[in-house]
């Protein structure tokens, strides 16, 4: 039987990912695969075009506008050889998906509106609600100091409070006093009040197919770790295998596999990752990222080097439709795979943005709950 990576090679597809941050590209060992890059690259070991090279003043990470350029567009057009173009987001987003719709390509991604759906703190914990899933306690309710001192009485003054949306933390809180929260946070806006617990946190990689969910092994989330951020909820890496216990572990595969079905019926296909609370022995579902994850170029190494169809191949295929053959019993083996091993740290600078990653082809902790990682690398 064919590979998938083979019957992708040989296809009439001609895949282009954007990248408008530089510490998320990937290098898969496809032949058809092409990098566009907002900002100038390390040597990129792929066929790529990087906008920056023509002197042009880039003002914001923003794949829309990197899409849209003209020299992008004529990029594609001169290389994709009369096949089929495949645009790969990070992150989707209704300009993007006007573009692909105007130039007939094919986007590699779930519609922007459903990718926001999923990816809005309180509306995710409203779903997870309504399917009875395990959440954290919280209340959702305005922003304003007689809810804050109510709330922050109902949780013993360990208040975290979110607001709709916001990437590695930047719409987590946890405020001491009212005159700290409304500083940052406007009034009347409508945010999830929850109280502040001990724990540590894991994620997964997953993919929706056609023939149903594959998911990886857990992978232990280094989250607010000094010295790689000041933010005590921004994620600084993550790590398999996770060592948390096997309850843990059948916990989160239970979640998942719940989770999944729910949104396989909001149409929803191809890569997505979930991120776990863990704290007494009680594992809770803490968010979605419904999209390609801040791990999924690393975890995607760490697959190939045991031998595995990358999670990202059947997302790539999800979108390209074509007739592959596959056991989604033994893809799902995956899971229970040891040798899955490897740790990212993604070093931050005060604006939360990544500074410079480090791989390692093994675990930095060999505790489920790490109070510092080793930084003598740094």
């Amino acid at each position: 039987m064919i590979s998938l990576v083979d019957q992708i090679n040989q296809s009439n597809f001609v895949f282009y990912f954007l990248v408008v941050d530089n510490s998320l590209d990937i290098h898969p060992d496809l032949d058809n695969f092409h990098l566009i890059y907002a900002f100038r690259p390390p040597k990129p070991k792929l066929p790529f075009f990087c906008l920056q090279d023509h002197h042009l003043n880039i003002l914001k990470k923003n794949s829309g506008q990197l899409l849209s350029h003209p020299l992008v567009k004529k990029y594609i057009q001169d290389t994709s050889q009369n096949k089929s173009v495949v645009i790969i987001p990070f992150k989707p987003s209704a300009k993007i998906d006007l573009i692909c719709h105007q130039n007939n390509w094919l986007s590699a991604s779930n519609p922007a509106s459903l990718n926001r759906y999923l990816e809005d703190k309180i509306k995710f914990y409203q779903l997870c609600q309504k399917f009875s899933l395990p959440t954290i306690p919280a209340v959702i309710d305005q922003f304003n100091q007689a809810n804050f001192l109510k709330y922050q009485k109902k949780y013993n003054n360990n208040l975290v409070i979110q607001t709709h949306f916001g990437w590695a933390g930047k719409s987590t809180y946890n405020f001491s006093s009212w005159s700290q929260a409304s500083k940052i946070i406007p009034q009347g806006t409508i945010v999830k009040y929850s109280p502040l617990l001990d724990g540590y946190t894991l994620l997964n990689n997953c993919c929706l197919t056609r023939k149903g969910l594959i998911q990886s092994p857990p992978a232990l989330q280094y989250t607010g770790l000094k010295p790689f951020t000041n933010n005590p909820f921004t994620t600084v890496g993550r790590q398999w295998p996770s060592f948390a216990p096997s309850n843990i572990i059948d916990d989160i595969k239970a979640i998942t596999q719940k989770f999944g079905s729910i949104i396989s019926d909001l149409k929803y296909r191809g890569y997505f990752g979930l991120d776990f609370f863990v704290t007494n022995n009680q594992v809770y579902l803490l968010e979605c990222n419904p999209r390609l994850t801040a791990s999924f170029a690393f975890y995607t190494d760490l697959e190939s080097s045991q031998n595995w169809t990358p999670l990202f191949y059947f997302h790539l295929n999800e979108f390209i439709n074509l007739s592959s053959d596959f056991d989604i019993n033994l893809e799902n083996q995956r899971f229970f795979d040891q040798k899955i091993s490897g740790s990212e740290i993604t070093q931050k600078n005060n604006q939360g943005l990544t500074v410079k990653k480090f791989h390692f082809n093994y675990p930095l902790s060999s505790q489920a709950n790490p109070v510092v990682i080793d930084s003598s690398f740094l």
